[in-house]
């Protein structure tokens, strides 16, 4: 496996921001495809497209982290619900809300086909950032033994530096400075609700980074967006 390989996990983080721009890239070409349909279809297809780039493997994270934290009491608890291949309530509830803001904030912002590459690339190019701001926040929550175990305890200064500054240098072209800055205040918001979630997980794990990936997606749509509807009004935001 390549995280098993030297020096694996810091090579697997530095290229999360080329993972982000190829995923991104699914949404942005269906988005100029179904332009001449109705504004929710359309928007619910670029979704469908968006999700089934990754196989879906993101919202099964969002999904079961989600449930997780809302279900079980002991640790042992936690972590069978979170392995469970089958959604309960609160994963199904879950999964439909993120889906449905998901929808709801690509029908309502008028976005370009960059803005879907700035916001898959903003998500995945500053993960190793946000779990290493978390990972210092909670320090007692331990890794899993799966994907997230494997990678968050070897974010390294190198990696997250690296993977945060090729991502910023990106997002100033694809989004100016304002985008940079927006996406950067909203990153501190996030860390409270993404908190409460680790907090109530067995580990920190494979799931809880695909939670991580859609909080990040779905914030980064409404944060761009409403940078995009500020600026047709002239705000200062805009500049």
């Amino acid at each position: 496996m390549f995280l098993e390989v030297e020096n694996g996990p810091m090579l697997c983080s530095t290229i999360f921001p080329v993972a982000g721009i190829l995923v991104g890239l699914g949404p942005a070409v269906a988005s100029v495809l179904m332009s001449h349909l109705p504004d929710f279809l359309g928007a619910l297809i670029v979704v469908l497209v968006w999700s089934s780039v990754t196989g879906g493997i993101h919202w099964d994270g969002w999904a079961d982290s989600i449930e997780t934290a809302l279900s079980g009491v002991s640790r042992q608890d936690k972590e069978r619900i979170r392995k469970d291949p089958h959604l309960g309530t609160f994963g199904v509830l879950a999964l439909v809300i993120g889906v449905l803001f998901k929808v709801f904030a690509v029908s309502e912002y008028r976005f370009q086909p960059v803005d879907y590459v700035t916001v898959a690339l903003w998500s995945r190019g500053i993960l190793p950032l946000f779990l290493t701001l978390l990972h210092r926040i909670l320090p007692e929550i331990p890794f899993s033994k799966g994907l997230g175990g494997g990678l968050a305890p070897h974010l390294g200064l190198g990696s997250v530096t690296i993977s945060s500054l090729v991502t910023v240098i990106l997002i100033f072209w694809t989004g100016g400075t304002g985008g940079v800055l927006v996406l950067f205040a909203g990153l501190v918001l996030l860390l409270i609700p993404a908190r409460w979630i680790l907090t109530r997980q067995d580990s920190l794990s494979g799931d809880f980074m695909g939670f991580c990936v859609e909080l990040l997606e779905i914030s980064s749509l409404i944060f761009l967006g409403e940078m995009a509807l500020r600026r047709s009004e002239g705000s200062i935001l805009a500049l």
